[in-house]
């Protein structure tokens, strides 16, 4: 009687571990088809944030670059110009005044890299098969530069980034804030936080390194104005005060308009650059929202907006004249 009473106490036992581990098992598989269902969508955004922030950082790149070369062009101009009437002319110093030094080309380089690696760790967050990934050697290095920028004093990012609009003690303390906060999400590899709660943190520091790079092509365009109209001008005084032969004479009022098209397609590859930097701002700060369950339909399309904005920049840039773009 004992013998059959242990019987079916194991035989019972045996079902209930049995139906435990279906249980746990369907629980399990709903828990994933769950998160599955609640990241998919976040998943494609993030791809595509990630991806038209890479295109943007390009061409932002780019832009720098290209202002950069077009102002040694009109230094060269005006270095021309000065050598019969100034007695200090010196070649070794006549080209003292880039638009960028290297310093601060290489700071914006570095905020617009941890930019575009930030994007790409979002894809991380809704991956759910490399959700606990690290983000690798690549971030680690973008946040170090960042943390590097956000210790210089007021002074020191004043110099760094002198084109922004009147940075204040105020204005360098938020960038610095926003380098560091960037900085140490990257050099810490916090795949392990859920994409609202990053996204929601970084969104503040987002918006300012945003506002940081329009506010510095703001100043590209007036300063690649200025640089156009000084080399346009130049190369009319050259015509108007010159004996020229007839051939040459037309090849130069050529070359002249040439410089009047490259200045239009310039500013309005600055133009679109402007667009894609806000549009950047205004999709994060929609994506960071959608994270929080918070109008979710409204980062569709911000998202939509946001791969126009690239794709539309990098497009209009390769079209361009190697002399506009260059």
């Amino acid at each position: 009687m004992q013998d059959k009473w242990n019987e079916m106490e194991r035989t019972v036992k045996g079902r209930v571990s049995s139906v435990a581990s279906v249980t746990l098992a369907l629980g399990l598989m709903l828990l994933t088809t769950g998160c599955t269902i609640t990241l998919a969508p976040m998943a494609k955004h993030t791809a595509a944030f990630s991806q038209a922030t890479a295109v943007i950082v390009d061409r932002s790149e780019d832009a720098y670059r290209s202002a950069i070369e077009l102002h040694r062009k009109e230094e060269i101009a005006k270095a021309v110009r000065a050598f019969n009437n100034d007695p200090s002319w010196n070649p070794y110093t006549a080209l003292d005044h880039p638009l960028l030094t290297q310093d601060q080309l290489d700071a914006r380089i570095k905020v617009l890299d941890a930019l575009k690696v930030y994007a790409q760790s979002l894809v991380a967050l809704t991956d759910t098969k490399k959700q606990y990934a690290p983000l690798g050697t690549a971030a680690t290095a973008a946040g170090t530069n960042l943390q590097a920028l956000s210790t210089a004093a007021t002074p020191d990012l004043q110099k760094l980034f002198p084109s922004a609009t009147a940075m204040t003690a105020g204005d360098a303390k938020g960038v610095s804030t926003a380098l560091a906060g960037l900085g140490a999400l990257l050099i810490n590899n916090e795949v392990h936080k859920a994409l609202p709660k990053v996204t929601q943190e970084m969104n503040p520091n987002i918006q300012t390194l945003c506002t940081l790079i329009d506010s510095d092509v703001k100043i590209l365009r007036r300063q690649a104005d200025v640089d156009y109209q000084s080399l346009i001008t130049d190369e009319n005084q050259v015509i108007l005060h010159n004996q020229i032969d007839p051939a040459l004479r037309r090849a130069e009022i050529g070359k002249m308009i040439e410089m009047v098209s490259q200045q239009q397609a310039n500013d309005a590859l600055l133009v679109k650059l402007q667009k894609a930097i806000v549009t950047l701002a205004l999709t994060h700060q929609a994506l960071a929202a959608a994270a929080q369950g918070n109008n979710p339909e409204s980062i569709k399309e911000h998202v939509v907006d946001l791969v126009n904005a690239g794709q539309e920049l990098g497009s209009y840039y390769k079209s361009l004249p190697s002399g506009s773009s260059n």
